[in-house]
């Protein structure tokens, strides 16, 4: 005989990467990061150890995301406040800057959700041991 038993640890871990994919697919909907964050709150009252690990670093993952989308937003008004769009001065080139912070945050939650991948997949925490104070 076999031992197979269905742990609750299973469906779970499907849906920790069910999540993940969700969170990448962001970078081409838009609107699927915010199920996402739906589906991880939702899992993560039924789950445990590792993968609770990685649905907390997910839904922590996406309060930042909307942060920095609020602060870029905010500075993107500033400048726009500042140097209106139609003049030409020195001041246009202050819109690179909520762009570029935005463009940096974009590649640093894309290598974050990659990385929590391949962590969840070889059965270690969705951070490196240098970074988990980030995620406590």
């Amino acid at each position: 005989m076999s031992n197979f038993s269905l742990s609750s640890e299973g469906p779970s871990r499907g849906g920790a990467f069910l999540v993940y994919g969700l969170y990448i697919a962001r970078f081409f909907t838009g609107i699927s990061l915010l199920a996402g964050v739906i589906l991880a709150y939702i899992l993560k009252g039924s789950s445990t150890g590792l993968v609770r690990s990685h649905l907390s670093w997910l839904i922590r993952l996406f309060w930042y995301d909307v942060a920095f989308i609020i602060g870029c937003a905010v500075l993107f008004g500033a400048c726009f406040i500042t140097e209106p769009p139609g003049s030409s001065g020195p001041g246009q080139l202050l819109f690179l800057i909520p762009i570029g912070i935005f463009a940096l945050w974009n590649i640093a939650l894309l290598v974050s959700l990659l990385y929590g991948v391949r962590s969840l997949t070889q059965g270690r925490g969705p951070l490196p041991d240098r970074f988990r104070a980030l995620g406590e």
